[in-house]
């Protein structure tokens, strides 16, 4: 879901961003940088989901979905390897 997506949303429950901001003692700017993925404020962005009934990680993939980075260790990857093989168990 884009920008302009949560926008529609939020002013469709007739919530503007001013009073989102409010609700938030926050400013404007900031729940503005929100739902533009500009800034992260998990405060924020978890207030604007609760309100359109969605997950943090719906609205804001890229930010709120763990994604592994790098190469795993041989090391791990031999106990992942093993803890498969045994069905799950170390």
């Amino acid at each position: 879901m884009d920008a302009i997506d949560i926008i529609y949303l939020l002013r469709r429950l007739g919530k503007s961003q001013a009073q989102l901001a409010r609700e938030l003692g926050v400013s404007g700017g900031v729940v503005n940088n929100v739902i533009h993925d500009r800034i992260t404020a998990h405060a924020v962005a978890s207030h604007i989901a609760a309100l359109l009934g969605s997950e943090v990680a719906e609205l804001w993939p890229d930010r709120y979905v763990f994604k592994p980075r790098g190469r795993t260790s041989p090391r791990s990857e031999a106990k992942q390897t093993e803890c498969e093989a045994n069905g799950g168990v170390q």
